[in-house]
């Protein structure tokens, strides 16, 4: 998961700016808000789009596979849309300021017959309250397990991309969450603790302790996959027979093609090392 200040200008005048031109008359000679859904404000989802998968670098918020402005990318409320009671914001208002300060249900502006001031914005369509995912598909066929925002559903999650320092990843591939090192629920619940990203997340800890650099790792003309994942990977573990099993996961190109989507653990991984030494 990545960290996110919400501070981007751009994204916050144009949230405004929409609210503001649907402050409409009505038949009657009074005004309310109208047409200020999630619908109408992604109309060209590409430009709304945009704005998320730019501040997040061109990476998932959940699994931070790499992700680009199609359709492939999902955006996802932090509170879902279903929830429309107060009651309902708390707990994620307990875990963040920026959601506290800028985001109320949709139900406040939509029913209010005065003009409101901004912020706080509605949570269909806040900027604060949207972050960019990928579609949860690991591999092509639809039969292989799903993560992150098609997983999530509305279940509660502690609003990880807005609580920094919170998460970690640890050198085995796990993820924990600094505040409850027990709680693997959330986690859970949007499947990023499944085999098959936790041995990419571990593959990538490995190639972090060598001197290859990302162009290195991902450039396969110069040496197999097999040659490389050996000599740059496994020859750095300390459990070499627990982990000779990620040279025949990773081996296969298929599979390869995938890990190479989650190189944001490179540097991930490198940093995480510099702090531990």
């Amino acid at each position: 998961m990545i960290y996110l200040d919400k501070t981007n200008q751009d994204a916050i005048a144009f949230v405004t700016n929409f609210i503001d031109a649907n402050w409409l008359e009505q038949n009657d000679g009074t005004y309310k808000y109208q047409n200020i859904g999630y619908s109408q404000i992604k109309n060209p989802v590409i430009k709304f789009r945009s704005f998320f998968i730019t501040e997040q670098n061109n990476k998932c918020c959940y699994c931070c596979r790499n992700i680009v402005n199609d359709n492939s990318t999902e955006l996802e409320h932090i509170i879902p849309r279903t929830k429309s009671m107060l009651v309902d914001f708390i707990p994620y208002y307990q875990h963040s300021n920026i959601l506290n300060q800028n985001v109320i249900p949709q139900i406040v502006f939509e029913s209010s017959t005065n003009e409101l001031n901004k912020p706080p914005f509605p949570h269909h369509i806040a900027y604060h309250n949207i972050v960019a995912s990928c579609n949860g598909r690991i591999f092509e066929s639809s039969e292989d397990f799903t993560c992150c925002n098609r997983e999530r559903g509305d279940e509660f999650v502690p609003p990880f991309n807005l609580m920094q320092n919170s998460i970690q990843y640890l050198p085995d591939g796990t993820i924990v969450y600094i505040l409850d090192l027990q709680n693997r629920n959330y986690f859970e619940i949007l499947n990023l603790n499944k085999d098959i990203l936790i041995n990419i997340r571990r593959l990538w800890y490995l190639f972090s302790l060598s001197n290859l650099s990302i162009h290195q790792i991902l450039d396969e003309s110069t040496s197999t996959l097999e040659e490389k994942i050996n000599i740059h990977a496994i020859a750095n573990s300390q459990t070499i027979v627990e982990d000779f099993k990620l040279l025949e996961t990773f081996s296969n190109p298929n599979i390869w093609k995938v890990f190479k989507e989650y190189s944001y653990f490179l540097d991930y991984y490198r940093n995480y090392s510099s702090t531990k030494s």
